[in-house]
């Protein structure tokens, strides 16, 4: 990418930043580095929106930094992926688009301590963003025709009724079951006895008792889902899926494991937002039936959430046609050996040895972009489309810069984005701090962590190096934190040989709800490096025990 070609679009975020942050000075700060530069109240009030969609336009830009929110922030409002959707129809590819979290990770920690330190570290924030946008090449979007089917993953009174909407739409629907019937309990099947009776007689449904999924994959649309039942696999082909899992314990694990939804702390498939998004997840063809909470009896509940699911996989799939980018692994073939580290290190069977020499070769519909085979890879032949390791180096190398000859423990955060990163961001959003010089690094998954990088922070002087990744069983791609521990306990080693304490390299298993712990974690690593005492005594480890 030519400099000139992107653009700086700061938002105020309702205020949000403006105690700490001058967005102003960024903005005359970067004016000679990118075409446009503008500062915005809100990107989303209607009238800002088409000034910045006019700038896009007007400057032909191919690649933008959206400085203020959180990443998060745009999942969670109601239809906040419209801004993405128009910037493309512009001609910005949805991988040369960076968003910079100034408003958690700067202004809420630090709030009421404008200081020229907080600035630089924005502007450093910035910096590491331009760099990624500048690595980032365009990636590829799917054209997918949806299909008219949708699988219906449980069987209790809120499937029946998502059931029984789909079928009224005109869509197949395939009733997938772990139990032998379709039995409900007494108290609720007096309820929906005619809705029952609609759904099972219909003749676009097809029910699967006893069958347990085994696999999927594909893009919003145009999904195969494998199931085996009544010692047969049957491959299905659907749009949409929708998880009604009241009180289904095992098919929660299994929809964790199968379809990378989150796992609340109460054993419930997680929602993307609780307020704005609660039937959606973060995969747009898979959608969840709430469930109703313990202590609610209402089954008006359930109703609720079953209409609201099916209202949204109709929204979906009633388009002509669904755009999906395609963010994978990639291959660097002047480079790749064929020596398999790869394939016996993807967890979603996505790669394969092909070819007159074997080379690796991807398969994009089960590409979840986790970075596994990228560090297993010993001919650094891989990489990741959406967050190239040299943009994580280069991150590294701009964030040492910060506070030099000052007095200040710089503390490099490297973060998945599973669990690693929305911790810190809820952190802020909890009202907790951390030291200033921590520096917020995200990486796609643990499985991406390159010890090289932990090593290299280390010589650009740093203090210290969290690595933030999913806890135990809550990984989005299966074995990513697991990988990364395997690695780091050798690292260890290194460090020891290189008179690196061990105090100053933690990992830190967490959750993505619970920043409380997460700012507690920091403090003790700070305490920890700084060889200071706490209530309890010196803490030497992080949560987990690691």
């Amino acid at each position: 990418m030519q400099d000139g070609k992107f653009g700086i679009f700061l938002s105020r975020c309702g205020g949000e930043l403006v105690d700490s942050v001058d967005l102003e000075e960024l903005a005359l700060h970067y004016s000679t580095r990118a075409a446009s530069v503008g500062v915005y109240d809100s990107f989303f009030e209607p009238k800002q929106f088409g000034e910045l969609m006019f700038e896009v336009e007007a400057n032909e830009l191919d690649a933008l930094l959206l400085v203020g929110n959180s990443p998060y922030y745009y999942q969670q409002i109601r239809n906040g992926d419209y801004l993405f959707r128009c910037l493309s129809e512009r001609g910005v590819n949805p991988n040369r688009i960076e968003i910079v979290n100034l408003k958690n990770m700067i202004a809420v920690p630090h709030k009421d301590e404008r200081s020229e330190l907080l600035m630089e570290k924005a502007r450093l924030l910035i910096d590491a963003a331009i760099e990624k946008v500048t690595l980032c090449h365009e990636i590829d979007t799917v054209e997918v025709a949806p299909r008219k089917a949708v699988a219906v993953v449980g069987v209790n009174t809120a499937s029946f009724v998502a059931a029984h909407h789909l079928l009224e739409e005109g869509y197949k629907v395939y009733l997938i079951n772990r139990r032998a019937d379709l039995d409900l309990p007494p108290r609720e099947a007096q309820y929906i006895h005619p809705t029952m009776s609609s759904v099972t007689r219909h003749p676009r449904l097809t029910v699967y008792n006893e069958s347990e999924i085994e696999d999927f994959l594909g893009y919003p649309g145009d999904y195969h889902l494998r199931i085996q039942s009544a010692h047969k696999v049957v491959s299905l082909p659907v749009g949409a899926v929708v998880l009604s899992l009241q009180g289904e314990p095992a098919m929660v694990k299994a929809a964790h494991t199968i379809f990378h939804v989150d796992v609340t702390d109460d054993g419930t498939l997680a929602v993307r937002d609780e307020v704005t998004a609660r039937s959606q997840t973060l995969d747009r063809g898979i959608f969840v039936v709430a469930p109703r909470r313990a202590e609610d009896s209402d089954l008006g509940i359930d109703f609720q959430a079953a209409d609201a699911a099916a209202s949204m996989v109709i929204n979906l799939l009633n388009r002509s046609e669904i755009y999906h980018p395609v963010r994978v692994s990639e291959v660097h073939v002047d480079l790749c050996s064929g020596c398999g580290a790869c394939v016996k290190t993807c967890m979603f069977e996505a790669v394969k040895l092909a070819g007159d020499p074997p080379l690796s070769h991807i398969d994009p519909r089960r590409c979840r972009g986790c970075g596994n085979c990228v560090t297993a890879c010993p001919a650094n032949a891989r990489d990741l489309v959406s967050n190239p390791n040299q943009a994580l180096f280069k991150a590294v190398d701009i964030f040492a810069g910060f506070a030099k000859g000052q007095p200040i423990r710089r503390v490099l955060f490297l973060a998945c984005e599973g669990c690693g990163y929305r911790c810190l961001d809820n952190a802020a959003e909890g009202g907790h701090t951390w030291p200033i010089g921590l520096m917020p690094l995200r990486a796609a998954c643990g499985g991406q962590m390159d010890m090289q990088l932990v090593m290299y922070a280390f010589a650009k002087g740093f203090d210290g190096v969290i690595l933030a990744i999913c806890g135990e069983g809550c990984c989005h791609h299966i074995i990513g934190n697991v990988d990364l521990e395997r690695r780091a306990n050798l690292l260890r080693e290194l460090l020891e040989c290189r008179g690196i304490g061990p105090e100053r390299l933690r990992i830190f298993s967490t959750c993505s709800r619970k920043g409380q712990e997460c700012a507690d974690d920091i403090s003790r690593f700070y305490a920890a490096i700084d060889g200071r005492e706490v209530a309890g005594g010196t803490i030497v480890l992080p949560v987990g025990g690691k």
